[in-house]
């Protein structure tokens, strides 16, 4: 267990400080007794040799111990010079590390817009670096749970309170409960179901654990079937919904049910936010890489500055007013989020692009999943 009162000792700085302290003294010690003994021996050979002197004399030894003192004390010098720039070093080192973990505790406790200064461009500055990306991915992250559980309040809070008040008003006697009551009942609860079906497979597919039917499709096939089973939600509102695809057969392995979720939530979203009389055309096509399936429609487009966030979960772009008037059932706002989840969990890619002229989404399945 972390101790706070040793942990001073324990310090970088200390260890670093220390360890070149000690290293310095014995070099310096050892560097002292090599002098004074050769020092002595030159002084000796000099005396021997220059004034036939065998034995030294008290100036001599005065001179040899005012030699050795003052080697000692210029030892001394470097000794604590190198200790005060160990420890300037060690501190040098630490000081950084003591903000990261100051800062890491902070976002231990919660506090994510925690940010470390950057100082130098070594392992701890690129460490800090490492860190500041990290708290700003736990903001988001963060920031998304919160408009994730809100965005789910929302969407519960209106059809449970339906229920609420339509089971007060028969249960009070105020309304009788006559097929037309419960059916409507029927349908908020059905809606209810979907939405927490959906949240669980979105949630499955997000950490790649939903369990997939792999199996040979005919892609053509299948968006033709969609189309048809869908055509009669369009002619409602006087929409052309067309749909071009090759006669040639495109055989993949894919999970067919999630494919039609896909395709379905594609062309709903496109009749959604198209007004009556509008078109939309489902086509397929291919290259030398991939298979591409694009739902193309004719409506009042994206925002640009929204295309980024059309994936996310419970977005409600600016065209939801809208498409709330078009269509008053309204949507559970996690389709696209679900159909980019099951695009990429079968080795694909969804991709958007609008314009004043009308928004195309367009999926991508490599032909690696091609079947022969």
């Amino acid at each position: 267990m972390f101790d706070p009162r040793s942990a001073k000792w324990n310090s970088v700085q200390w260890k670093v400080a220390g360890s070149t302290f000690l290293l310095l003294a014995f070099t310096v010690c050892s560097l002292i007794f090599l002098t004074q003994h050769q020092m002595e021996a030159a002084f000796g050979d000099y005396l021997s040799l220059h004034l036939a002197v065998m034995e030294h004399g008290a100036a001599e030894m005065v001179f040899i111990h005012s030699v050795h003192q003052s080697l000692w004390w210029v030892g001394l010098f470097f000794i604590l010079l190198g200790f005060l720039i160990s420890s300037l070093i060690g501190a040098s080192i630490t000081r950084p590390l003591r903000r990261l973990t100051a800062a890491a505790e902070e976002v231990r406790h919660g506090h994510f817009d925690q940010r470390v200064k950057v100082t130098s461009a070594d392992e701890v500055g690129r460490l800090a670096e490492v860190f500041n990306q990290m708290a700003a991915e736990l903001e988001k992250s963060e920031a998304t749970r919160r408009d994730f559980f809100a965005s789910i309040t929302h969407e519960l809070r209106t059809p449970l309170a339906v229920l609420q008040g339509s089971l007060e008003n028969m249960t009070n006697g105020v309304s009788e409960p006559t097929p037309e009551r419960l059916f409507a009942m029927q349908e908020e609860v059905m809606r209810l179901s979907r939405l927490v079906t959906d949240l669980r497979d979105l949630s499955l597919a997000e950490v790649h654990e939903l369990k997939l039917h792999i199996k040979k499709v005919d892609l053509g096939q299948l968006a033709s079937q969609m189309v048809m089973l869908m055509q009669p939600l369009f002619e409602e509102k006087q929409q052309e919904l067309r749909c071009e695809i090759p006669k040639k057969s495109l055989l993949l392995h894919l999970d067919a049910d999630r494919m039609r979720q896909v395709i379905g939530n594609l062309l709903i979203n496109a009749g959604r936010h198209t007004p009556n009389g509008s078109h939309i055309v489902l086509a397929l096509s291919e290259t030398s890489e991939e298979i591409l399936l694009t739902v193309t429609d004719d409506g009042e487009g994206i925002a640009k500055d929204e295309l980024p966030h059309i994936f996310d979960k419970f977005y409600r772009s600016s065209r939801n007013a809208q498409s709330e008037t078009n269509s008053p059932a309204g949507g559970s706002g996690i389709g696209l989020a679900l159909a980019r989840q099951y695009v990429e969990i079968q080795h694909g890619t969804i991709t958007v692009s609008s314009s004043a002229e009308g928004t195309s989404f367009v999926i991508h399945l490599p032909k690696s999943l091609k079947s022969e």
